[in-house]
C-alpha cells in the first residue's frame, strides 16, 4: 500500500457483494428490476450551530441510486466504491403518517460526498407513490 493504488480503475455495470447483485442505474433502465437502488446508515455528528459544544452522535439514513461502480486496485486487495446520487436530506426525504419513507429522487444532495464503499450499503427498492405526492416510497 505504500505506492498507492493502481492508476488504472476497473470500471463495471454490475458487482455482487456479500452475495447481492448491485447495478449501474444505466443497466436498471435496461431491465425490469432495480439493482441501483441503496441506503446507508451512517453516525453523523449533529450541532445546532458553529458554536455548539455540545455536538450529538446519531445515526442519520442516507438513500441514492448508483451511478457508476469502481473497483480500485490495492495490488493485494481491491476495493469496489459506488458512485451515488445520493438524496438531500432535509427536503428530500420525509414519513408520512403510516410509517413509510417518502424519498423524491430529484432532491440530490450530499454533492461532495458521492462515493460509498460497496460493503457499507443495502440494497432496497423505490415504488411510484399512487396518491401521487412528490417522492417514491
Amino acid at each position: 500500500m505504500s505506492t498507492g493504488p493502481n492508476n488504472v480503475v476497473a470500471t463495471f455495470s454490475g458487482y455482487k457483494v456479500n452475495g447481492v447483485e448491485f447495478y449501474t442505474k444505466q443497466r436498471d433502465n435496461m431491465r425490469s428490476v432495480q439493482n441501483s437502488r441503496v441506503s446507508l446508515v451512517a453516525d453523523v455528528m449533529l450541532v445546532s450551530s458553529a458554536k455548539d459544544k455540545n455536538p450529538i452522535h446519531d445515526d442519520m439514513n442516507f438513500f441514492g441510486v448508483i451511478q457508476h461502480i469502481w473497483e480500485v486496485d490495492y495490488y493485494k486487495f481491491r476495493v469496489p466504491l459506488f458512485k451515488c446520487d445520493w438524496v438531500e436530506n432535509v427536503r428530500g426525504i420525509k414519513v408520512d403518517e403510516l410509517g413509510f419513507t417518502l424519498v423524491n429522487l430529484n432532491r440530490k444532495g450530499h454533492l461532495n460526498d458521492l462515493f460509498v464503499l460497496a460493503s457499507h450499503v443495502k440494497q432496497i427498492f423505490y415504488i411510484e407513490d399512487p396518491s401521487g405526492s412528490k417522492g417514491s416510497r
